[in-house]
Protein backbone atom coordinates (compact mmCIF):
# COMPACT_ATOMS: atom_id res chain seq x y z
CA UNK A 1 0.00 0.00 0.00
CA UNK A 2 1.34 3.32 -0.55
CA UNK A 3 2.44 4.89 2.70
CA UNK A 4 2.83 8.42 3.50
CA UNK A 5 5.89 10.11 3.67
CA UNK A 6 6.55 13.91 5.02
CA UNK A 7 10.56 14.38 4.47
CA UNK A 8 10.46 16.53 1.03
CA UNK A 9 12.38 15.33 -1.40
CA UNK A 10 14.98 17.85 -3.74
CA UNK A 11 16.05 18.47 -7.28
CA UNK A 12 18.35 19.99 -9.21
CA UNK A 13 17.13 23.82 -9.19
CA UNK A 14 17.19 25.79 -12.07
CA UNK A 15 19.91 27.99 -13.23
CA UNK A 16 20.57 31.29 -11.56
CA UNK A 17 23.60 33.52 -10.60
CA UNK A 18 24.16 30.94 -7.37
CA UNK A 19 23.50 28.14 -9.47
CA UNK A 20 26.04 28.80 -11.63
CA UNK A 21 28.59 29.55 -9.05
CA UNK A 22 28.07 26.25 -6.80
CA UNK A 23 26.70 23.78 -9.41
CA UNK A 24 27.72 20.53 -7.90
CA UNK A 25 25.45 20.75 -5.00
CA UNK A 26 22.51 20.83 -7.67
CA UNK A 27 23.43 18.17 -9.16
CA UNK A 28 23.79 16.07 -5.99
CA UNK A 29 20.43 17.51 -4.96
CA UNK A 30 19.23 16.05 -8.46
CA UNK A 31 20.88 12.72 -7.43
CA UNK A 32 19.46 11.55 -4.60
CA UNK A 33 15.89 13.04 -4.96
CA UNK A 34 13.64 14.17 -7.33
CA UNK A 35 14.36 12.85 -11.09
CA UNK A 36 13.90 16.58 -12.39
CA UNK A 37 15.98 15.39 -16.00
CA UNK A 38 13.40 12.72 -16.60
CA UNK A 39 10.42 14.26 -15.47
CA UNK A 40 9.23 15.71 -18.23
CA UNK A 41 9.71 11.71 -20.53
CA UNK A 42 8.30 9.83 -17.33
CA UNK A 43 5.24 12.40 -17.28
CA UNK A 44 4.51 11.91 -20.97
CA UNK A 45 4.49 7.78 -19.87
CA UNK A 46 1.48 8.00 -17.71
CA UNK A 47 -1.53 7.79 -19.69
CA UNK A 48 -3.85 10.83 -20.01
CA UNK A 49 -7.42 9.46 -19.06
CA UNK A 50 -10.17 9.71 -16.39
CA UNK A 51 -8.58 7.06 -14.23
CA UNK A 52 -5.63 9.34 -13.79
CA UNK A 53 -6.17 12.63 -11.74
CA UNK A 54 -3.08 15.68 -11.60
CA UNK A 55 -1.41 16.38 -8.56
CA UNK A 56 -1.80 18.56 -5.74
CA UNK A 57 0.44 21.32 -6.69
CA UNK A 58 1.57 24.54 -4.51
CA UNK A 59 4.94 26.98 -3.90
CA UNK A 60 6.83 27.26 -1.19
CA UNK A 61 8.68 30.53 -0.36
CA UNK A 62 11.90 30.65 1.90
CA UNK A 63 12.22 34.43 3.46
CA UNK A 64 16.14 35.33 2.32
CA UNK A 65 16.46 36.19 6.22
CA UNK A 66 15.24 32.84 6.50
CA UNK A 67 18.06 31.16 4.30
CA UNK A 68 20.74 33.08 6.17
CA UNK A 69 19.96 32.62 9.56
CA UNK A 70 19.64 28.24 8.55
CA UNK A 71 22.77 28.85 6.44
CA UNK A 72 24.34 29.73 9.78
CA UNK A 73 23.33 26.70 11.82
CA UNK A 74 24.42 24.47 8.80
CA UNK A 75 28.13 26.28 8.67
CA UNK A 76 27.43 25.38 12.65
CA UNK A 77 26.99 22.24 12.63
CA UNK A 78 29.66 21.45 9.83
CA UNK A 79 32.08 23.08 11.55
CA UNK A 80 31.85 20.82 14.60
CA UNK A 81 33.01 17.73 12.22
CA UNK A 82 35.55 19.76 9.73
CA UNK A 83 39.00 18.66 9.79
CA UNK A 84 41.69 21.20 8.79
CA UNK A 85 45.20 20.93 8.94
CA UNK A 86 46.88 22.58 11.68
CA UNK A 87 43.37 22.82 13.75
CA UNK A 88 42.00 20.06 16.16
CA UNK A 89 38.78 18.49 14.90
CA UNK A 90 35.87 20.79 15.03
CA UNK A 91 38.39 23.70 16.56
CA UNK A 92 39.19 25.42 13.13
CA UNK A 93 37.76 29.21 12.24
CA UNK A 94 34.32 29.46 10.51
CA UNK A 95 36.03 31.09 7.87
CA UNK A 96 38.14 28.29 6.86
CA UNK A 97 35.83 25.34 7.08
CA UNK A 98 33.40 27.85 4.91
CA UNK A 99 36.25 27.96 2.10
CA UNK A 100 37.09 24.37 2.74
CA UNK A 101 33.44 22.89 2.09
CA UNK A 102 32.40 25.47 -0.29
CA UNK A 103 29.73 27.05 0.03
CA UNK A 104 27.11 24.57 -2.27
CA UNK A 105 27.26 22.27 0.46
CA UNK A 106 26.79 24.60 3.04
CA UNK A 107 23.82 25.48 0.46
CA UNK A 108 22.86 22.23 0.14
CA UNK A 109 22.41 21.42 3.96
CA UNK A 110 20.87 24.64 4.52
CA UNK A 111 18.06 23.10 1.86
CA UNK A 112 17.75 20.14 3.95
CA UNK A 113 16.77 22.95 7.07
CA UNK A 114 14.41 24.87 5.28
CA UNK A 115 11.97 22.28 3.30
CA UNK A 116 10.69 20.38 6.22
CA UNK A 117 9.65 23.10 8.17
CA UNK A 118 7.91 24.86 5.25
CA UNK A 119 6.37 22.20 3.95
CA UNK A 120 5.28 20.60 7.17
CA UNK A 121 3.32 24.08 7.71
CA UNK A 122 1.95 24.07 4.50
CA UNK A 123 0.34 20.71 4.74
CA UNK A 124 -1.08 21.63 7.74
CA UNK A 125 -2.46 24.80 6.57
CA UNK A 126 -3.83 23.64 3.81
CA UNK A 127 -5.42 20.14 5.67
CA UNK A 128 -3.69 17.95 3.48
CA UNK A 129 -2.93 14.25 3.97
CA UNK A 130 -0.30 13.16 1.58
CA UNK A 131 0.60 9.97 0.90
CA UNK A 132 3.87 10.26 -1.13
CA UNK A 133 6.72 11.90 -0.26
CA UNK A 134 6.89 15.37 -1.97
CA UNK A 135 8.16 16.19 -5.39
CA UNK A 136 10.11 19.88 -4.94
CA UNK A 137 11.24 21.45 -7.72
CA UNK A 138 13.14 24.46 -6.88
CA UNK A 139 11.57 27.72 -9.08
CA UNK A 140 14.50 30.31 -7.75
CA UNK A 141 17.27 30.03 -5.39
CA UNK A 142 19.22 33.12 -6.31
CA UNK A 143 21.07 35.17 -3.36
CA UNK A 144 20.17 37.88 -1.82
CA UNK A 145 16.51 36.79 -2.99
CA UNK A 146 13.50 34.56 -1.45
CA UNK A 147 14.11 31.30 -2.30
CA UNK A 148 10.46 29.61 -4.39
CA UNK A 149 9.94 26.19 -4.85
CA UNK A 150 7.11 24.40 -6.19
CA UNK A 151 5.96 21.44 -4.56
CA UNK A 152 3.83 17.90 -6.48
CA UNK A 153 2.11 15.50 -3.55
CA UNK A 154 -1.13 13.39 -3.49
CA UNK A 155 -3.73 12.52 -1.56
CA UNK A 156 -4.98 9.21 -1.52
CA UNK A 157 -8.50 8.73 -3.53
CA UNK A 158 -12.09 8.57 -2.72
CA UNK A 159 -13.15 4.86 -3.62
CA UNK A 160 -16.54 3.72 -4.01
CA UNK A 161 -16.77 0.16 -3.90
CA UNK A 162 -20.55 -0.08 -4.62
CA UNK A 163 -21.81 -3.66 -4.74
CA UNK A 164 -17.98 -5.12 -4.94
CA UNK A 165 -19.56 -8.43 -3.01
CA UNK A 166 -21.72 -9.33 -5.87
CA UNK A 167 -19.47 -8.64 -8.44
CA UNK A 168 -16.82 -11.28 -6.29
CA UNK A 169 -19.39 -13.24 -5.81
CA UNK A 170 -20.25 -13.74 -9.51
CA UNK A 171 -16.75 -14.71 -10.23
CA UNK A 172 -16.56 -17.29 -7.99
CA UNK A 173 -19.70 -18.94 -8.75
CA UNK A 174 -18.54 -19.31 -12.40
CA UNK A 175 -15.63 -20.97 -11.22
CA UNK A 176 -17.32 -23.52 -8.95
CA UNK A 177 -19.98 -25.71 -11.85
CA UNK A 178 -20.37 -29.38 -10.86
CA UNK A 179 -22.07 -31.73 -12.58
CA UNK A 180 -24.93 -33.44 -11.17
CA UNK A 181 -24.69 -36.88 -9.96
CA UNK A 182 -21.41 -36.72 -8.58
CA UNK A 183 -19.66 -35.81 -5.21
CA UNK A 184 -20.34 -32.46 -4.85
CA UNK A 185 -17.42 -31.64 -2.69
CA UNK A 186 -15.36 -33.75 -4.44
CA UNK A 187 -16.49 -32.04 -8.16
CA UNK A 188 -16.05 -28.67 -7.27
CA UNK A 189 -12.70 -29.26 -5.98
CA UNK A 190 -11.94 -30.42 -9.17
CA UNK A 191 -13.31 -28.05 -11.24
CA UNK A 192 -12.35 -25.06 -9.75
CA UNK A 193 -9.47 -22.92 -10.63
CA UNK A 194 -6.29 -22.84 -9.16
CA UNK A 195 -6.21 -19.66 -6.48
CA UNK A 196 -3.81 -17.50 -8.54
CA UNK A 197 -6.50 -17.85 -11.61
CA UNK A 198 -9.26 -17.53 -9.69
CA UNK A 199 -7.64 -13.88 -8.03
CA UNK A 200 -6.38 -12.47 -11.06
CA UNK A 201 -10.62 -12.91 -12.19
CA UNK A 202 -11.37 -11.24 -9.11
CA UNK A 203 -9.18 -8.62 -9.39
CA UNK A 204 -10.06 -7.89 -12.92
CA UNK A 205 -13.77 -7.67 -12.09
CA UNK A 206 -12.74 -4.90 -9.35
CA UNK A 207 -10.58 -2.73 -11.77
CA UNK A 208 -13.73 -3.41 -14.17
CA UNK A 209 -16.76 -2.68 -11.58
CA UNK A 210 -14.71 0.10 -9.36
CA UNK A 211 -13.48 3.28 -10.47
CA UNK A 212 -10.23 4.37 -8.84
CA UNK A 213 -8.39 7.29 -10.13
CA UNK A 214 -4.77 7.70 -9.20
CA UNK A 215 -2.78 10.78 -8.66
CA UNK A 216 -0.27 11.18 -11.52
CA UNK A 217 2.69 10.96 -9.08
CA UNK A 218 1.94 8.00 -8.35
CA UNK A 219 2.48 6.37 -11.05
CA UNK A 220 5.19 8.45 -12.06
CA UNK A 221 6.85 7.30 -9.10
CA UNK A 222 5.87 3.64 -9.62
CA UNK A 223 7.32 3.69 -13.56
CA UNK A 224 11.17 5.35 -11.78
CA UNK A 225 10.87 2.50 -9.69
CA UNK A 226 10.42 -0.47 -12.12
CA UNK A 227 12.33 1.44 -14.22
CA UNK A 228 15.23 1.62 -12.15
CA UNK A 229 15.33 -1.81 -10.92
CA UNK A 230 15.19 -3.36 -14.81
CA UNK A 231 18.47 -1.11 -15.08
CA UNK A 232 20.12 -2.88 -12.21
CA UNK A 233 18.92 -6.09 -13.14
CA UNK A 234 20.57 -5.57 -16.82
CA UNK A 235 23.38 -4.65 -15.33
CA UNK A 236 24.37 -7.15 -12.98
CA UNK A 237 23.80 -9.55 -16.18
CA UNK A 238 25.93 -6.87 -18.17
CA UNK A 239 23.59 -6.53 -20.82
CA UNK A 240 23.12 -3.13 -22.15
CA UNK A 241 19.76 -1.48 -21.92
CA UNK A 242 19.65 -0.82 -25.60
CA UNK A 243 20.24 -4.42 -26.14
CA UNK A 244 17.50 -5.49 -23.99
CA UNK A 245 14.92 -3.29 -25.79
CA UNK A 246 16.44 -4.77 -29.25
CA UNK A 247 15.66 -8.31 -27.75
CA UNK A 248 12.31 -7.53 -26.60
CA UNK A 249 11.49 -5.29 -30.28
CA UNK A 250 10.60 -1.94 -28.07
CA UNK A 251 11.81 1.69 -27.49
CA UNK A 252 12.19 3.12 -24.51
CA UNK A 253 9.08 5.25 -24.76
CA UNK A 254 7.18 1.81 -25.29
CA UNK A 255 8.78 -0.02 -22.27
CA UNK A 256 7.66 3.12 -20.64
CA UNK A 257 3.91 3.11 -21.61
CA UNK A 258 3.99 -0.65 -20.31
CA UNK A 259 4.87 0.58 -17.64
CA UNK A 260 2.86 2.68 -16.94
CA UNK A 261 -0.59 1.02 -17.52
CA UNK A 262 0.60 -1.58 -15.30
CA UNK A 263 1.45 0.66 -12.61
CA UNK A 264 -2.03 2.05 -12.80
CA UNK A 265 -3.82 -1.23 -12.92
CA UNK A 266 -1.27 -2.08 -9.79
CA UNK A 267 -2.03 1.16 -7.38
CA UNK A 268 -6.14 1.16 -8.52
CA UNK A 269 -5.79 -2.71 -6.56
CA UNK A 270 -3.92 -1.54 -3.87
CA UNK A 271 -6.61 0.99 -3.04
CA UNK A 272 -9.70 -0.69 -3.48
CA UNK A 273 -7.90 -3.75 -1.18
CA UNK A 274 -7.35 -1.24 1.21
CA UNK A 275 -10.37 0.34 1.12
CA UNK A 276 -12.54 -3.17 2.13
CA UNK A 277 -9.63 -3.88 4.27
CA UNK A 278 -11.30 -0.64 5.96
CA UNK A 279 -14.66 -1.11 5.25
CA UNK A 280 -15.15 -4.93 6.52
CA UNK A 281 -12.16 -4.05 9.62
CA UNK A 282 -10.03 -6.11 8.62
CA UNK A 283 -7.00 -6.03 11.12
CA UNK A 284 -4.28 -6.76 12.41
CA UNK A 285 -2.93 -7.00 16.30
CA UNK A 286 0.56 -6.45 17.16
CA UNK A 287 1.61 -10.12 18.20
CA UNK A 288 0.73 -11.03 15.05
CA UNK A 289 3.71 -8.80 13.57
CA UNK A 290 5.98 -10.21 16.55
CA UNK A 291 5.26 -13.64 15.15
CA UNK A 292 6.48 -12.84 11.68
CA UNK A 293 9.18 -11.29 13.51
CA UNK A 294 9.92 -14.52 14.82
CA UNK A 295 9.64 -16.96 12.51
CA UNK A 296 12.74 -14.88 10.71
CA UNK A 297 15.78 -17.36 10.51
CA UNK A 298 18.44 -14.84 11.68
CA UNK A 299 18.81 -12.51 14.54
CA UNK A 300 20.08 -9.61 12.35
CA UNK A 301 17.38 -9.77 9.91
CA UNK A 302 14.74 -10.15 13.33
CA UNK A 303 16.61 -6.93 14.71
CA UNK A 304 16.37 -4.80 11.08
CA UNK A 305 12.30 -5.80 10.22
CA UNK A 306 11.76 -5.18 14.22
CA UNK A 307 11.71 -0.93 13.63
CA UNK A 308 8.49 1.11 13.61
CA UNK A 309 8.71 1.46 9.56
CA UNK A 310 9.63 -2.10 8.97
CA UNK A 311 6.75 -3.55 11.55
CA UNK A 312 4.37 -1.03 9.66
CA UNK A 313 5.02 -2.43 6.46
CA UNK A 314 4.78 -6.50 8.09
CA UNK A 315 1.19 -5.31 9.22
CA UNK A 316 0.09 -3.70 5.64
CA UNK A 317 1.35 -7.10 3.95
CA UNK A 318 -0.51 -9.00 6.57
CA UNK A 319 -3.86 -7.20 6.40
CA UNK A 320 -3.90 -7.59 2.32
CA UNK A 321 -3.32 -11.14 2.91
CA UNK A 322 -5.93 -11.47 5.42
CA UNK A 323 -8.52 -9.09 2.38
CA UNK A 324 -7.09 -10.95 -0.45
CA UNK A 325 -8.45 -14.20 1.55
CA UNK A 326 -11.45 -12.56 2.68
CA UNK A 327 -12.43 -12.16 -1.47
CA UNK A 328 -11.48 -15.49 -2.06
CA UNK A 329 -13.86 -16.48 0.82
CA UNK A 330 -16.95 -14.12 -0.25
Amino acid sequence: MPKTKTAPKKSAPKKSTHVDEHKDVHDHIGHDHVHDHNHDRTSDAVPQSSFVSENIKFKLTASWAEIQKSYQIALDTLVKDAEVDGFRKGKAPRTLVEEKIGKSKIYEATIDLVLPKLYATAIHEKKLQPIVAPHIHPISLDENKDWVFEVETAEAPEVKLGDYKDTVKTVRAKNALWTPGKDLGKDQKAQEQSEEERLKQIFGALLEHIHVVVPEILIRDEVNQSLSQLVRQLEKMRIPLEDYLTSVNKTADQLRQEYAMSSLATLQLEFIISTIATQENIGVEEKQVDEVIRALPDENIRKANNTPQQRNNIKANLIKRKTVDYLLAL
